[in-house]
């Protein structure tokens, strides 16, 4: 069987070694600019653009036909989107599966709603690399990767509410108070919406306290993604917080692309790991 792994730009991925594989890109949308999510996107110069933004902002998620020609060329795909709560990229990917179905009712897919973004979308996919490697069914593959999604999670901290607010998911009576007092975010996506799970001031409280979180939904020594926007540092410090306490753990670092720093911003953190 041939095999290829379909995600949106939700998962901060633009490639990934072993494995067939595309990613299709959501966009966003800002003072008549377009920012298209892939390869070539320069998200610095994203995020410095959004900045300075004064006026409202929004994202496109890909439409059935993008999703049709990435489900071709495979007789099984593995499909991740964004979660469903934030963007239209489920539904369509879904609406996409149905219709590809009909003209080639022999090929495999199935869609999962990551409820999620980022590095918890990344832990997803390279479970469904390694069940792939193994030889697992195309059913075992869908029972497994449902399972693996109730044992990870995600928690983020994030310096500013700006996108958030001009997206219309933040208020921005609250996004004043965070600024004015300086507060950085901490929440986590329940349902695949935003939560907060706590306000804190400066970065060193912040990271203690998603260790703290992280520690109180289950993890011990798993898996454990770090997505920054361009706050390496910060992602290297919580890295240094996680192994002290759990030497086990096994942590990667990377980069979030246009979708994921549209919603972290500057300084923001987002930490998949798992809880098993």
């Amino acid at each position: 069987m041939n095999y290829k792994i379909v995600t949106d730009s939700g998962a901060n991925l633009t490639d990934l070694p072993g494995v067939a594989f595309e990613n299709v890109p959501i966009t966003i949308m800002a003072d008549k600019k377009e920012y298209r999510d892939d390869r070539f996107l320069d998200v610095t110069q994203m995020i410095t653009d959004l900045s300075q933004l004064t006026t409202k902002s929004s994202t496109a998620c890909p439409n059935i036909d993008q999703w049709m020609r990435a489900y071709a060329g495979a007789d099984i795909v593995i499909v991740f989107t964004l979660t469903g709560a934030l963007s239209g990229s489920y539904s369509a990917a879904v609406q996409a599966r149905e219709l590809y179905l009909e003209d080639h009712p022999e090929a495999k897919i199935f869609v999962l709603d990551s409820t999620s973004a980022g590095p918890r979308m990344e832990l997803l996919i390279h479970k469904a690399v390694t069940l792939i490697n193994e030889g697992v069914s195309f059913d075992g593959i869908k029972q497994a990767l449902t399972l693996y999604l109730t044992k990870t999670k995600l928690i983020f901290s994030l310096e500013s509410l700006t996108n958030l607010v001009n997206n219309g998911r933040v208020s921005r009576a609250t996004a004043k108070v965070a600024n004015l007092l300086k507060l950085r975010i901490v929440g986590t996506d329940t349902e695949g919406k935003l939560t907060p799970l706590g306000k804190t001031r400066g970065q060193a409280k912040a990271l203690s306290l998603i260790l703290n979180e992280m520690e109180a939904s289950g993890f011990t020594e798993g898996k454990v993604c770090i997505a920054h926007c361009l706050n390496e540092a910060g992602a290297k410090l919580l890295a240094e917080k996680i192994k002290a306490q759990h030497p086990k753990a096994q942590i990667t670092l990377t980069k979030t692309r246009g979708i994921c720093s549209y919603y972290a911003e500057q300084g923001g953190l987002m930490v998949g790991f798992e809880c098993l």
